[in-house]
């Protein structure tokens, strides 16, 4: 005859072991969002900087068609005429911020699609809406502008391009006042 002694079988996990296995759970849980969030504003960025250079491109296209620098935004106190904004001093780019703004000027010769600015990702330090993300400023009395963007990550020649444009005169408040993150400079005929 055969004694067991001591033996017995168990069933089911130790609380060790199930405390371990949610501890990994956990850490991988923890990684995923991180990673997820990485990647949002990375995409959000980048969507951001294709249409800042759609954006400048539609703006050389104008200033092409139509001989004329842009003169908009904030104090335009006379509605778009079908040309061009006879007064303003820049500031927010989409329809309905002003009286004439700059996305008037581009809509008018199909150079950006409607609510185009309004598709843009939300500047998450300044705006609730995405009218926020774009400005558009003369710098000083050249004919150079500047085409300032909201990004969540700026690189570091995003940072340069904006320091770039505030040495141009184009201003400090964009970036100060508004959490504009980068510039494109353009050089206008007229």
């Amino acid at each position: 005859m055969k004694l067991r002694v001591g033996k017995r079988q168990s069933e089911g996990f130790t609380i060790v072991e199930l405390l371990i296995v949610v501890v990994v759970i956990a850490i991988l849980a923890a990684i995923t969002i991180v990673s997820y969030n990485g990647i949002q504003a990375r995409a959000s960025d980048s969507k951001i900087r294709t249409m800042a250079t759609q954006l400048q491109k539609a703006v050389m296209l104008w200033n092409i068609d139509t001989g004329l620098a842009p003169r908009n935004g904030y104090g335009s106190a006379v509605a778009f005429n079908g040309t061009e904004c006879v007064d303003g001093s820049g500031g927010w780019i989409t329809q309905g911020s002003y009286v004439c703004a700059l996305e008037d000027l581009l809509l008018s010769k199909n150079l950006v699609p409607v609510n185009f600015i309004r598709s843009a990702p939300i500047n998450k330090e300044y705006g609730l809406t995405s009218a926020h993300t774009f400005m558009f400023y003369r710098c000083g009395a050249t004919t150079s502008y500047a085409l300032f963007y909201y990004l969540q990550s700026p690189s570091t020649e995003d940072t340069a391009s904006i320091t770039s444009a505030e040495s141009l005169g184009c201003g400090t408040g964009p970036r100060t006042n508004y959490k504009m993150k980068a510039a494109k400079i353009m050089v206008m005929d007229a």
